[in-house]
């Protein structure tokens, strides 16, 4: 018998990309192992290299089926936890190695009484801290052709990764960035993140604006609980980031995701109003988290009546967002 190598390659292509899902649905399979699927693309190289090593042998057809379960395996796993489900980490940037050469040091202060922060992060990882005083600092490990560009004066901070694209997934241009930010200033913050993650917590600042870009990273945490943040803007495409909303002042914004994950936390005794539009997709649990629906928008019992209110636009596309999830805004 005689087999097609064309079709039993898309047999097994076929077979994992259904099997994945239904093993995933079935708990067979956690999603914690899933979510890294993207990390066996090296396989579809393997795979076409022991094709063309075995191009002239009867197990010719070797290659091929490597190369056809391995997309099986990670689009399926595509399915199974949506794009935002993965855990993309510095996405094929390698990560950042904290024994790494030290790429800059640099401090000073912003004496302004609003001042513009920048900080625009291509295959980094992101720590943001505050400390009392106008006093900034920012530290930089990593590879040397990932070091940033750092310019400043009396209100304004910015610190650039070396532009280019980070050549997914070939690149080696990562970094660990460390920045201290004082809390004396008013700021204009914006946070630009392609590929990495961060990890952000705000503890005392006061925000005119907190503007938040974020494109293919892992994990990345907004910590405003202590903050003043009078405007948030963030967007995430196929990202995963959670959200600790203020405690002590008002606060309007918009978050909107594509193809992501957000997780809200709300401290007690905030009034929370979360507007949503006609294409959130996954599984919002604004209800069971006791807001209640009126019109286009969830609010909490107390919303009218409370000290300290906040409303945010939660809209896009196949994007899941939880309210006070379980294990909280880790």
């Amino acid at each position: 018998m005689s087999v097609d190598r064309r079709l039993l390659n898309w047999g097994i292509f076929l077979i994992l990309l259904g099997g994945v899902p239904l093993a995933v649905a079935q708990g067979w399979i956690s999603h914690d192992v899933v979510e890294h699927a993207w990390e066996l693309w090296p396989l579809i190289l393997i795979g076409a290299g022991v094709g063309l090593i075995l191009s002239a042998t009867p197990l010719r057809a070797l290659g091929g089926i490597v190369i056809s379960a391995t997309f099986g395996i990670m689009l399926g796993s595509f399915i199974a936890v949506g794009f935002g489900g993965f855990s993309f980490g510095n996405l094929g940037c390698g990560a950042a190695d904290p024994g790494a050469q030290q790429l800059v040091q640099r401090s000073g202060s912003l004496s302004g009484d609003t001042s513009t922060v920048r900080l625009t992060a291509s295959c980094a990882s992101v720590a943001v801290a505050t400390t009392p005083g106008a006093a900034w600092n920012v530290e930089v490990r990593g590879t040397e052709n990932a070091r940033p560009a750092i310019a400043d004066d009396a209100d304004h901070l910015t610190v650039r990764s070396p532009d280019g694209p980070a050549a997914f997934p070939f690149s080696t241009r990562r970094a660990s960035w460390a920045v201290t930010l004082g809390t004396d200033p008013r700021l204009d913050f914006g946070l630009e993140l392609n590929a990495g993650g961060a990890d952000v917590n705000l503890d005392g600042a006061t925000l005119t604006r907190l503007s938040v870009d974020a494109n293919a990273v892992g994990d990345t945490r907004l910590d405003l609980e202590g903050a003043t943040v009078e405007r948030l803007d963030v967007s995430v495409n196929a990202a995963d980031i959670a959200i600790l909303l203020p405690a002590g002042a008002d606060m309007q914004g918009r978050v909107e995701g594509n193809a992501a994950t957000v997780d809200l936390c709300a401290p007690a005794g905030v009034g929370l109003r979360l507007l949503v539009d006609d294409n959130i997709t996954a599984s919002d649990n604004y209800d069971t988290a006791g807001l209640v629906r009126s019109g286009s928008a969830w609010e909490s019992p107390n919303y009218a009546s409370a000290a300290t209110r906040i409303e945010l636009a939660t809209v896009g596309s196949a994007v899941s967002y939880t309210l006070n999830p379980e294990d909280g805004c880790r």
